[in-house]
């Protein structure tokens, strides 16, 4: 992937592509991947070269916007001048302080769930601040507003009382812990507390029972 000019705004961070011809953004993941809560649940990430393998990879994202955006914070009001904004995002970014990741992400593997789900991680620094809830509303939003997506799914640990108040507060229902298939492989079982908003059938029907 390379630069784009593409961004999602909201009142503290902006919501980009990933771009794996920078080396900066290879190595935010490297770091994000290997903190202590996130080595739990994902890969590791050993080191750049697999790191921008991992944002290739991303390639749904240009046409229909599934995958993984970075999350950064903005410099200070006061540098936002009339200046600054003569100048092309995908250059004004790379000032801002990267602090985590959100996704939106549709699984393609057999009996996967049949709607999108939101995910989300941050750097430890910035867990607790609300950023989080402010990313994952803005790209679920996005997604309304510009894909027609009405639809969500929201999986986290169950015992993640951080994640699990994130989906609450951008309006997701808690609909308990389920055995959820195909979200990594074909074979793979997760075991999550399951959140959902917008849905209009059983959930069943969307294949997580």
């Amino acid at each position: 992937m390379v630069a784009t000019e593409f961004y999602i705004d909201t009142p503290r961070l902006v919501i980009s592509h990933l771009d794996s011809l920078q080396d900066s953004h290879c190595d935010f993941l490297v770091n994000l991947y290997n903190t202590e809560q996130n080595r739990a649940r994902n890969a590791a990430m050993p080191d750049r070269e697999a790191a921008r393998k991992k944002i290739d990879s991303n390639d749904l994202i240009w046409t229909s916007g599934y995958g993984r955006y970075l999350v950064s914070l903005k410099t200070p009001t006061s540098s936002a001048t009339a200046e600054a904004d003569n100048i092309p995002f995908s250059e004004r970014v790379k000032a801002y302080t990267k602090i985590g990741v959100v996704s939106m992400n549709s699984r393609k593997f057999e009996d996967a769930p049949l709607a999108p789900d939101v995910g989300y991680g941050l750097l430890p620094a910035f867990q607790g601040k609300g950023f989080a809830t402010e990313a994952a509303a803005a790209l679920v939003r996005w997604f309304e507003e510009e894909k027609g997506q009405t639809e969500f799914f929201g999986f986290c640990d169950p015992d993640n009382k951080g994640s699990k108040a994130v989906l609450r507060r951008i309006g997701f229902e808690e609909r308990g812990v389920r055995n959820i298939k195909g979200m990594y492989s074909n074979e793979g079982i997760m075991v999550a507390m399951a959140f959902s908003k917008g849905l209009t059938k059983s959930l069943e029907a969307y294949r997580l029972s």
